[in-house]
């Protein structure tokens, strides 16, 4: 089932389990990739990516190392320890010690070789993913294939919390680059506000005086004396009207 995310422009594909212990991604076509890409081309990009997980070479590899040195680890210690008994040896058996090596490198090996081959199936899943992103990301609209990894708690056992891996496959539509964080980055025009003064105005200062030319509002064209006050209207002196005009 495919299943789509809460932007429409996006297509979530789950990992889903096909078998014991066995998962792959739904090669379900979905209905939005059609006029973008063909139903062929979607089902073998699955392919692509499902095949790097598909393997269980590693996996049968390292199960038989770590079993071989189990069983050989127990049965060296077996056998060192009756022979000791029976050969009445006051010393330590190398044997056994022998033994205790191959059976705690066996113990060991199982959960280093696990976490090692999960860590590479990851990185070769990632560069798939990658290559098939590059595929698209010239088809109009563009394609961006990402890989989203989740770790989950399942619950405790025998008081330790048990995890796990979820890898889902993301196909967002017309974003051929998309963030590595896997969220979209918009940008908002805003308008700058003004600065708006809260400086007080005195409004009981009355306006300034208009300007009046020097020769005719400064002195008194009858008898020459200055002009008292540049609102007066008369000479103080012989009291002839100024010519305002």
């Amino acid at each position: 089932m495919i299943a789509t995310p809460v932007n429409p422009n996006s297509i979530d594909v789950p990992l889903i389990q096909t078998g014991c212990l066995k998962s792959e991604f739904n090669s379900t076509y979905p209905a939005h990739l059609n006029g973008i890409i063909r139903p062929d081309e979607f089902q073998q990009s699955i392919e692509n990516i499902n095949r790097t997980i598909s393997s269980r070479k590693p996996v049968i590899i390292l199960g038989f190392i770590a079993i071989l040195c189990l069983v050989s680890g127990m049965t060296l210690f077996v056998v060192g320890g009756i022979t000791s008994v029976t050969s009445h040896s006051t010393g330590f058996p190398i044997v056994v010690g022998i033994g205790f090596g191959l059976f705690g490198f066996g113990v060991l090996i199982l959960p280093i070789g696990c976490c090692i081959i999960q860590s590479n199936v990851t990185a070769r899943m990632q560069q798939v993913v990658a290559n098939e992103s590059m595929k698209y990301s010239t088809r109009s609209p563009p394609c961006s294939w990402r890989l989203h990894i989740y770790r989950t708690w399942s619950g405790r056992y025998e008081r330790r919390q048990r995890t796990g891996l979820v890898y889902r496959l993301v196909i967002e539509i017309g974003n051929s680059v998309a963030p590595r964080s896997g969220h979209a980055l918009y940008q908002f025009n805003q308008v700058t506000p003004q600065p708006v003064s809260f400086f007080p105005q005195e409004n009981n200062v009355p306006p300034p005086p208009p300007y009046y030319h020097q020769s005719i509002a400064g002195f008194c064209s009858q008898c020459g004396i200055p002009r008292s006050h540049i609102t007066a209207k008369f000479c103080s002196s012989c009291g002839h009207s100024f010519n305002t005009y």
